[in-house]
């Protein structure tokens, strides 16, 4: 069972790849609509039948098995990719485990539409998603999107 952890409850949620059929059953179970990937075809490939139940975008950000933290342009993208699933309803944010890039993009957001600080964002992604763990360079890319407008 696919248990996602609600960052927004309606709005915005997040944890790990969806990998089996079932995973999207417990996600519309969620009322989830939207699906965000942040992993790479290999890493996490696609589960039958999801492009066809849910409005779903791919952004690939490295991980930490990369040795790079995302660059800017591509923690934008998929920040912005996020912005255009979120007006169809609640959007499904993952990465392969839920730890470093999915809770990422959803602190951005929450920087971003809900006005939080920084430390605010990554205190309240700790309490809602417990396995949220984005690596010091990880965050690093954060910190420079928001200096650059975000």
């Amino acid at each position: 069972m696919l248990q996602p952890s609600w960052v927004l409850r309606g709005e915005l949620a997040v944890g790990p790849a969806p990998l089996v059929e079932q995973h999207l059953d417990d996600l519309r179970e969620q009322g989830l609509v939207a699906v965000l990937s942040l992993c790479g075809e290999q890493e996490a490939p696609a589960p039958p039948g999801l492009a066809e139940r849910f409005h779903w975008r791919r952004c690939v950000l490295p991980d930490h098995k990369a040795g790079r933290p995302p660059e800017l342009g591509e923690f934008g993208q998929a920040v912005e990719q996020l912005a255009e699933l979120a007006p169809l309803g609640p959007v499904y944010v993952h990465c392969l485990a839920g730890v470093e890039r999915s809770p990422l993009v959803c602190m951005a957001w929450l920087i971003r539409r809900r006005r939080l600080s920084f430390i605010d964002a990554l205190d309240y992604l700790k309490r809602v998603h417990p396995p949220t763990g984005p690596l010091p360079e990880q965050l690093a890319t954060l910190r420079a999107w928001i200096e650059t407008g975000g």
